[in-house]
């Protein structure tokens, strides 16, 4: 029998279920812009909105690990602000990706290789890895951004400090600082100035400045950022110097940044020895021997 309608059909059947899944959770935006709903309106919304039977629902979140209080679900929105995305519903987009693609890579490669002459194991074999693929391509995309953004917001610490220094030597308060920082930094490190305005949001709105520095070293994930909220922290449970602080700071980043170019500058020579070996010692060798050894050929041809 051939297999190749059966394995079409169920791919196709769980790329449907997938984006089922997906779209379980929007609710009609007619009624989200009711200002009144009553309580037999809330209740119809709610068991209306599921196209599938709620346990079967519930069984499945538990299985694929979707509920909101799942440590995964934690650690995915973490790693969501570490990258940028503070959106509601990027957690949804992310696990609608890992289970779409794993089913969407095979169907689409399924075409190409059908019509090649390979085994069933190595067929099974190469469904397997698309399928794995599909499933952890989200997380390396995410690792890079995460990696990416701390990359900028490492670059643009020290220059932050400083100007953070030039506000509170000048009699500005630290939540009057971090507002102005936030201002000038806009255009030349946006991706900081946007932490640190997000900081200075969440101390206006009536957050602990204890617990909204707390929330900055995770948003970031920066080892940097994390100490220097902690120093932060306790400079101002002690009662010292915000200014000397933040400059010893600064100062501890710029000796940090000059000693990791200084390693990376030792390790060059080391890197360079394998392509001087393996690529231009070889063309010179060439340049070099080539005349001779086709000066010796001739001779010995000649004879």
């Amino acid at each position: 029998m051939d297999l190749f309608p059966i394995l079409v059909g169920l791919l196709v059947a769980g790329t449907l279920m997938s984006v089922v899944f997906y779209f379980q959770g929007k609710s009609p935006g007619v009624r989200k812009r009711l200002p009144l709903v009553t309580k037999s309106d809330m209740v119809r919304t709610e068991v209306g909105k599921h196209y599938l039977p709620m346990p079967l629902i519930r069984k499945l979140e538990d299985i694929f690990g979707l509920r909101k209080d799942n440590p995964r679900i934690k650690e995915l929105k973490l790693t969501l602000l570490r990258a940028g995305f503070t959106s509601d519903r990027a957690v949804s987009v992310v696990m609608g990706f890992k289970l779409g693609l794993p089913l969407v890579l095979p169907i689409l490669a399924s075409q190409f290789l059908f019509k090649q002459e390979m085994s069933k194991i190595n067929l099974l074999l190469a469904f397997y890895v698309l399928f794995v693929s599909g499933y952890f391509l989200p997380n390396l995309v995410l690792g890079r951004l995460v990696e990416s953004r701390k990359k900028k917001i490492r670059g643009g610490l020290p220059d932050t400090l400083d100007l953070m220094v030039v506000c509170v030597e000048a009699g500005q308060g630290l939540n009057a600082a971090l507002k102005r920082v936030a201002e000038e930094m806009m255009f030349i490190h946006p991706t900081i100035a946007q932490e640190v305005l997000m900081v200075n949001l969440e101390i206006s709105a009536g957050m602990d400045r204890e617990q909204a520095l707390r929330n900055l070293g995770d948003r970031t994930g920066l080892d940097e950022m994390i100490s220097l909220c902690n120093i932060l922290i306790q400079s101002e449970r002690f009662g010292t110097s915000i200014a000397q602080t933040l400059r010893v700071q600064s100062d501890i980043l710029r000796t940090s940044r000059r000693q990791k170019l200084e390693e990376l500058a030792a390790k060059t020579p080391v890197k360079l020895l394998f392509p001087l070996l393996l690529l231009i010692l070889p063309a010179i060798m060439v340049v070099i021997l080539g005349p001779a050894v086709i000066r010796i050929s001739e001779n010995l041809f000649k004879q």
